[in-house]
């Protein structure tokens, strides 16, 4: 392995551990907090009991702190206050048993570098530098600079305590006596990784085995400092030593981040990016420590949680609950740029992305444009039997929905009434199931007492499905689950069978037509017009056909990936269309680019793994497969909705979702049934 090959693995690596420690580091603050919680609710029942307070204040306020404190600690509001309050009572002897040592650095850590990511004051953040009052804007500057003048200080101050710390054993007499004899008598391996400790050399490695061996050192502190000690090891351990570090030097001697975002050149390679779909937006973030200049193209500009479209269809979230914007998911990586515009087509021998009359140069260029609706040759169908691929299709949808039961409301006819509360949805894969069970829950719980001459609940829902099954991806006792929970929300499930014509007064099935005013399109995807921009043929879904490493035919430098690549990277298989593969093949691109620029290697060829497959059906109802792991029912639907919330991008929106979910579940109404437009458009 050559230097610049082995400087590129290295780089590889740090960028893994950094992206780890991050997410760790935030769990630690979290652990951190909910400790110093438990142990303050502790500490006041025994100054309780024991007639003390908190630095002697008065009774009424020190009830209210002992009562207050935990809270703000747990959930992270006012975190810094909560623990400047906390030292400030240091002054009593008790406490300062309780309090004092460790317990007291990790108070200085929330105090100095805040709650973390996983708080409300993480969340509130942004909007106090923009409130309009001074003093506010004054407090968020003033944390500001805390957080800059101690971000490398408070990592090498606590080695260094950690490190007396464990050498001496003392507890918390170490304020008092730092250096005792039993520091004179420790161990030669344990003063040797204090000292690796101090230094900061290999800090993450060292920090995980002092913690793992503080335990069962013999010169063990006061049990009370056992768990603070583990928790700052931790701290140390995911933060990483910060810039006073022999780590850090070696870094930057090495130039193992020579594709960090402030080494990016003018001559740097350019990707573009066609699409800022899972495929685009993963692409995009792996190549965040990359040299190189990245234009991102998408003619809207949010990038869309497609998973939940049928929610917005169906009015249970709004359009904001599940779309970011493009320019804030890419904000703080410093190599991109977002153009808001329309591909119109690619010149591959000149590597030219065509929008409009402009032309935009590119070293790499990556296709994740995503999928359109298929007729299959029906067209003509559309008008009548819209689909669901974007937040226009879904509040349309959502539109054509609710009208439908106020058309009902004013028709006098019993015939045409019963037309205008039927609906049948034509598809039986995932969004078809989900679309269907969030209707037929809509009708029978959403709007009871609304409606004067009508009933919603005698609203007929049915599903048109032209395999033998429902979910034909899932397994049979899947779909057989699903049928079944369709079935006891009262959707009439219709398999094996085709629809033939679909017209403004209903839908024909087989020979069949069923009188409905409202029909939905679940049933096929197309690939976007990607593979005529490369004068390739396709596949039968207009899908281009790509190399083991998602490289387009004849055509160097051009990736397609997600619904518009067609892949055999699943053990041989098609990958299928879904936001998993498509993140997973955006993950995949951006290593081989990067290995492309860094003259290394190229990746093996793309393997999808598979995780598994989730549908929800109703309230408490769901199906998930996990590999070979299976649920149905209400531990499926928590599930379902905890993986949901995770995925979902911006903690606005994971917040504004949940909240949705828990209004609806309590009060069985959906909070965003609105009709937008003209009562007139048609």
């Amino acid at each position: 392995m050559n230097v610049s090959a082995l400087a590129g693995a290295l780089g590889g690596l740090h960028g893994w551990l950094s992206g780890a420690g991050q997410i760790a580091y935030a769990a630690m603050l979290l652990a951190s907090r909910i400790w110093l919680a438990q142990a303050t609710f502790v500490h006041g029942l025994m100054a309780m009991m024991q007639a003390e307070g908190f630095a002697r204040l008065p009774p009424a306020l020190d009830t209210m702190l002992q009562g207050v404190l935990p809270f703000l600690l747990v959930v992270g509001l006012l975190t810094r206050p909560a623990a400047l309050i906390l030292l400030l009572g240091f002054g009593q002897p008790s406490i300062e048993q309780d309090f004092a040592g460790p317990r007291g650095v990790l108070l200085l850590w929330l105090m100095a570098q805040g709650a973390g990511p996983l708080s409300i004051d993480y969340l509130l953040r942004i909007g106090l530098r923009r409130v309009p009052f001074s003093l506010v804007r004054a407090v968020w500057q003033f944390y500001r600079g805390i957080e800059r003048l101690t971000a490398e200080v408070l990592p090498f101050a606590t080695r260094l305590y950690l490190a007396v710390f464990l050498a001496a054993g003392s507890g918390a007499a170490l304020w008092s006596q730092p250096i005792t004899g039993e520091f004179l008598t420790a161990p030669w391996w344990l003063i040797l990784l204090c000292w690796i400790l101090i230094l900061g050399l290999f800090t993450r490695p060292i920090a995980v085995v002092l913690c793992v061996i503080w335990p069962l050192m013999p010169l063990l502190g006061p049990e009370q400092s056992f768990t603070a000690v583990g928790l700052l090891l931790l701290l140390i351990a995911s933060r990483g030593p910060g810039k006073l570090s022999l780590d850090w030097g070696m870094v930057q001697a090495t130039g193992i981040l020579h594709g960090s975002q402030e080494r990016v050149t003018e001559r740097a390679p350019r990707v573009v990016v066609v699409g800022g779909g899972f495929g685009g937006i993963a692409t995009v973030r792996s190549l965040s420590r990359t040299n190189c200049r990245i234009t991102l193209i998408d003619r809207r500009n949010h990038h869309l949680f497609q998973p939940l479209l049928y929610q917005v269809a169906t009015a249970a979230l709004s359009p904001a609950d599940i779309a970011v914007p493009i320019r804030s998911v890419t904000r703080g990586q410093q190599n991109v740029a977002v153009r808001l515009a329309a591909v119109t087509g690619v010149d591959a021998s000149a590597k030219h992305v065509l929008v409009g009359d402009e032309r935009i140069p590119f070293d790499f260029l990556v296709l994740a444009t995503g999928a359109e609706h298929s007729y299959f040759g029906r067209n003509d169908w559309s008008p009548f039997a819209p689909g669901l691929k974007s937040l226009e299709d879904a509040v349309s949808m959502r539109g054509r929905l609710l009208r439908a039961f106020e058309q009902a409301e004013s028709e006098t006819d019993l015939e045409k009434q019963k037309a205008w509360l039927t609906f049948v949805v034509v598809g039986g894969g995932p969004t078809g199931v989900e679309l269907a069970g969030a209707l037929a829950e809509l009708a029978k719980t959403g709007m009871d007492m609304e409606y004067r001459r009508i009933d919603p609940a005698q609203a007929r829902v049915v599903l048109v499905q032209s395999a033998p099954r429902v979910l034909p991806t899932f397994s049979p006792k899947s779909s057989e689950e699903a049928a079944r929970a369709l079935g006891a929300l009262g959707v009439e499930v219709i398999t094996g069978a085709k629809v033939t014509a679909i017209d403004p007064g209903g839908v024909h099935v087989d020979d069949v037509r069923i009188a409905a005013r409202t029909s939905f399109w679940a049933a096929g995807v197309a690939a976007s017009p990607a593979a005529g921009w490369l004068g390739q043929a396709g596949d039968r879904a207009g899908r281009i056909i790509v190399g083991p490493d998602l490289s387009v035919t004849h055509c160097p430098g051009i990736f397609a990936i997600g619904d518009t690549a067609a892949s055999n990277g699943w053990a041989g298989k098609p990958v299928p269309g879904l936001a998993p593969a498509a993140k997973q093949q955006g993950q995949y691109v951006a290593d081989v680019i990067r290995a492309a620029i860094s003259d290394r290697p190229s990746p093996p060829p793309f393997q999808y793994t598979h995780y598994g497959n989730l549908a929800t059906i109703g309230r408490l109802s769901a199906v998930a497969e996990l590999r070979s792991f299976r649920l149905w029912g209400a531990p499926a639907w928590w599930f379902w909705g905890l993986a949901h919330i995770l995925f979902l991008g911006g903690g606005r929106n994971r917040a504004a979702v949940a909240l949705n979910w828990l209004w609806a579940y309590v009060t069985y109404r959906r909070s965003t049934r609105l009709i937008t437009g003209s009562i007139d458009d048609p």
